[in-house]
Formats: structure tokens, C-alpha cells, sequence
């Protein structure tokens, strides 16, 4: 799904990292020529991190900014239009949420994110991260610039807040239909939303 909607907003050039099943999804969809896109690979050997998984796209991508998104993650396709839209070096995408104690959440200040809160006690706001974002090349340095966190992982969102910590701006854009297909329930879930998107 996430191809065809990357494709349907004119970006054919993608890199996805790989890991579980791995032969799989490369002899699926191989270099992306019998769908109109350009695809190659890189391999995240051990998982210890989104943070980790990012840099190894580095050889991949050429441009200033790009388009970062979990394989889990389900969307209306005019989302990557409305972030790519965005004039900040970076962007969130989010959603309004009635728990946020289940979610990272974004401390915004006007148009931009300040700060990302791991499941706070008390949210500061209701806006959930949903791992979808627009980088700019600065994140790579970043992500070799940040302390493992817990589990000895490397978190994607700290190296953001390095960047926001060095002056970069990071903007945020709302979704109102975006899930993360953690679980059977959220599964069941998207399955109905991308029956309503028409995915």
C-alpha cells in the first residue's frame, strides 16, 4: 500500500530496510521496475533501532530532505503531499489522540514541535508521533550522536531532538486517519480504514 501511495504522489525513487523475511519482500518486489519505481535495499542485521535503520539509507538518498515512514504504518495518501508541503527543514505526522499516555507525544510551540514525550504521565497535548516524517540530511549525524535508550536500542526521535536542540525546525501535520498495525486489534482496524480510503 505505502508504494502505491508513494507513487501515486510522484516519488519513485525508495529505499526500504530490511530485516524478518528478507528474501521475501526482496523477490517480491525486486529493483521496482514492473511497477513503475526505483527500489533498492539495505539490511538491518540486528534490530537495535529505528535510529540505526535510518542510517543505513544514507548511500541511498540524495536529497536535502526525504520521506521517512514505518512499514506499519497506514494513511490517506494526501498526507505525504500536505508534509512534503511544509517549509520546515523537518516534519512530524501526527493524530489527535484521547490517551496519550499511549503514545509519544508532541510538545509543540506554534507551528513546531519542540520536543517528543515517551508515553508522559501528564501529555502536555494530545498530538501522538505516528513515525511517518519528512528528515533532512542533517539526521544521519544526528543519529550517531545519541546514547542508546532503553533495551540498548537507538530511538529516531532523539536524534530528532538533537536537530531541534541545534536549531533545526521540525513542523507537524494532522492526520485524522492514521493508524500504527502494532496488534491483531489495530490490524483488524486497518483493515476497515483502508476499505474507507479505498486503498
Amino acid at each position: 500500500i505505502i508504494l502505491g501511495q508513494l507513487k501515486q504522489s510522484g516519488i519513485t525513487d525508495v529505499c526500504i530496510v530490511v530485516h524478518y523475511l528478507k528474501e521475501h519482500i526482496i523477490d517480491y518486489f525486486g529493483d521496482g521496475k514492473r511497477i513503475g519505481m526505483n527500489i533498492t535495499y539495505a539490511e538491518q542485521k540486528e534490530i537495535d533501532g529505528s535510529a540505526k535503520a535510518v542510517i543505513l539509507t544514507r548511500p541511498h538518498v540524495t536529497s536535502d530532505r526525504f520521506l521517512c515512514i514505518a512499514a506499519d504504518s497506514l494513511f490517506e495518501t494526501p498526507l505525504i503531499e500536505r508534509l512534503l508541503a511544509h517549509d520546515s527543514d523537518g516534519v512530524f505526522a501526527c493524530k489527535e489522540v484521547d490517551d496519550g499516555k499511549r503514545y509519544g507525544i508532541l510538545l509543540t510551540e506554534g507551528k513546531h514541535v519542540k520536543k517528543v514525550i515517551e508515553k508522559p504521565d501528564v501529555p502536555p497535548t494530545n498530538l501522538a508521533n505516528f513515525s511517518v516524517y519528512v528528515l533532512p540530511k542533517e539526521i544521519y549525524s544526528a543519529c550517531e550522536q545519541i546514547p542508546p535508550g532503553k533495551n540498548g536500542e537507538y530511538w529516531i526521535t532523539d536524534a530528532i531532538q538533537v536537530l531541534i536542540d541545534s536549531g533545526k525546525t521540525f513542523g507537524y501535520e494532522k492526520s485524522e486517519h492514521i493508524l500504527d498495525i502494532g496488534t491483531p486489534q489495530s490490524l483488524e482496524e486497518a483493515q476497515a480504514l483502508s476499505k474507507k480510503l479505498g486503498l
